[in-house]
């Protein structure tokens, strides 16, 4: 009881602290039983839940049976033990499964298919080493580890016996909860629902009962590592499946991107530094040209075709909620796998290759560099400046008195360039990923425009 008060109490105070920084919250006046919203939890948490539920049937189940034979008592200490150790195993692969479910979740979203498969690989990797050394540490020292919880010699030999057998089940059932982690954080939560009742609702209780009628002790010692390899296996041919299919629609979205034919219209994307001026150098470069520019403006259309608030799109629309990719994969996400900020970034990639598609254009920000690469004749271009003089801008001309106004700088860039690696998985404000960078404070704003009007008018 006291353990998991201290644990509340840590994780409102986290709350507490984190609070101006995250959407998170525990007020009652954002609790909602809209149909989405409690389908979406119910589709992630339900799954969840019931495995919780028959790991604790399951070992009543198993306990009863061994209670039935000659010495149960013995045999049940030696379970206890056991199912104490396979705990400790259970909830380190749990926490790495569930560890990296937002990532995947995130990563699916935004359709980066490569992250997707790297995040999964290496958490593969990283519980296959685990339980292969947790695996040799038991069945070279099965009786040392259950002499660490209790000390009575016949209990400590059945024990010994009853943990090298079960130990096998550390394998399976660590790459099963992988597996099961991943089709929760894809939105996938009836295949995830389906595998846990398998699991322990089906395969476990079967086995328990027939291997107990043939072989009675012996067999029940095998229960739990039989029933996580056949539950691994089930799991592993799902997820062949769901690769195949995830594979073919990659496949056939690249097809279709290949097919988009690149527009003949000119376009000049600008990133910049905050407070370096490059939305007043967008506007001044598109009105030298005679051509639209696009910033503020492109928060209704994307507003529009999202079905997302302007508000929402205003304040997240080029700008992450968190400055880490850990930080924003933890954003919720539907049924289909997508979060809100995952709906407006495929909204705003259509907005904007439909805006470069009808005319030249100048637009600023919002990752435009990066998703008109290969449907527009793109100039792309980084403004930048130093701290001090982006400084002296936004207070000057934004009129914002922040007490310190370089932190305010640095906040806002890290949001910025969390949000463009996040989508792009390219470095925001690397030369190399733009045709020409900008010094805004060392060569004025109207340098700035004439660089890049002249570049425009001589490339063309």
């Amino acid at each position: 009881m006291l353990s998991n008060v201290v644990s509340m109490l840590y994780f409102f105070v986290i709350l507490a602290r984190m609070r101006k920084t995250t959407i998170l919250t525990l007020s009652p006046r954002r609790f909602s039983l809209r149909k989405e919203v409690s389908l979406s939890t119910l589709s992630v948490g339900f799954p969840a839940a019931l495995s919780v539920l028959l790991v604790s049937v399951s070992i009543s189940l198993l306990n009863g049976l061994l209670l039935s034979h000659e010495n149960g008592n013995i045999l049940s200490a030696a379970y206890g033990v056991t199912s104490k150790c396979g705990t400790i195993a259970l909830h380190i692969s749990i926490g790495i499964a569930q560890g990296v479910m937002p990532l995947i979740g995130y990563s699916y979203g935004a359709k980066d298919h490569k992250r997707v498969h790297a995040v999964c690989r290496l958490s593969f990797i990283i519980l296959t080493i685990f339980s292969v050394v947790f695996l040799a540490v038991v069945q070279m020292f099965p009786g040392p580890i259950v002499r660490l919880f209790i000390d009575h010699e016949q209990t400590i030999a059945v024990g010994s016996v009853f943990m090298r057998c079960w130990s096998w089940c550390v394998i399976g059932m660590s790459l099963f909860n992988m597996y099961n982690s991943i089709f929760q954080a894809v939105g996938k939560w009836k295949i995830s629902l389906l595998l846990a009742v398998l699991r322990l609702g089906v395969i476990f209780t079967v086995l328990s009962l027939a291997l107990n009628t043939l072989f009675g002790v012996s067999g029940l010692m095998w229960v739990q590592a039989i029933t996580d390899t056949l539950s691994c296996l089930i799991a592993m041919a799902l997820y062949r499946h769901f690769k195949k299919s995830l594979a073919a629609e990659f496949a056939r979205e690249d097809r279709l991107a290949a097919q988009t034919p690149v527009t003949a219209n000119r376009i000049i994307a600008i990133s910049r530094q905050f407070g370096s001026g490059g939305r007043t150098i967008g506007k001044e470069v598109a009105a030298r040209l005679g051509i639209p520019c696009y910033d503020s403006e492109l928060i209704d259309r994307i507003a529009a075709e999202s079905g997302l608030a302007k508000e929402y799109v205003e304040k997240y629309g080029e700008s992450a909620a968190a400055d880490s990719l850990y930080g924003n994969a933890v954003a919720g996400r539907g049924r289909d796998g997508q979060s809100v900020a995952d709906k407006m970034w495929l909204a705003q990639k259509k907005v904007i290759a439909d805006l470069a598609a009808a005319e030249p254009c100048v637009i600023v920000g919002r990752c435009a560099d990066y998703i008109l690469r290969d449907v527009a004749d793109c100039m792309t271009v980084f403004v930048h400046a130093s701290d001090e003089k982006r400084a002296e801008r936004i207070v000057s001309v934004y009129g914002e008195r922040e007490e310190s106004p370089v932190q305010r700088l640095h906040d806002k860039d890290k949001k910025r360039r969390a949000y463009y690696e996040l989508y792009t998985g390219s470095d925001w404000g690397a030369a190399q990923n733009y045709a020409l960078c900008l010094d805004s404070g060392k060569i004025g704003i109207d340098g700035c425009v004439n660089a890049i009007t002249e570049l425009y008018k001589h490339s063309a």
